[in-house]
């Protein structure tokens, strides 16, 4: 009978740790509605729709990139203020940069933080033809009373590469 209880107790076990490990491959955790607000949001943001964004944005929404130093093409590092002076810098974005594909390898949801983990692809436009980089990103979207209040990204710029497209 111990046996029994033992072969039990370690079926169940692996069972438990499958699930946990799935739901890891499945990339989310959390507040499933806070997730998904965070992520109509980043689409969005993605594809630079200034219609949209308004929409998400909080009057008092920070837009913040601390690792955005002196970056060919984007300057930094960048606090933005207040949801006209954040769209005002998305609109001028917009004028070189068609899109910024995220690809998210994990996300997670704690405290109203949505955590997005992955890689993004901005899509710039430049005198030879479009441009496509990657760089590694982890974004913080911070949700409270359904706007976008923060939006973090701390990006590895020196780990950029291009992926297709000719060299500006």
């Amino acid at each position: 009978m111990q046996h029994m209880r033992k072969i039990v107790g370690i079926l169940v076990t692996l069972m438990w740790l499958g699930c946990a490990q799935a739901a890891e491959r499945a990339g989310a955790h959390g507040d499933a509605a806070v997730i998904a607000m965070a992520e109509a949001y980043l689409e969005a943001y993605s594809s630079l729709d200034i219609g949209k964004l308004e929409k998400y944005y909080d009057e008092q929404a920070v837009f913040h990139d601390p690792t955005a130093t002196n970056v060919p093409g984007i300057g930094g590092p960048f606090r933005w203020q207040g949801r006209a002076e954040i769209l005002k810098n998305i609109r001028n974005w917009s004028k070189s940069t068609r899109s910024l594909k995220y690809v998210v390898e994990r996300r997670f949801e704690s405290s109203n933080y949505v955590v997005f983990v992955g890689d993004v692809f901005p899509l710039v436009i430049s005198g030879k033809g479009d441009v496509q980089y990657k760089y590694p990103i982890i974004t913080i979207v911070t949700i409270a009373n359904g706007r976008v209040m923060e939006h973090r990204d701390y990006t590895n710029y020196a780990a950029g590469a291009i992926v297709s497209g000719a060299r500006p």
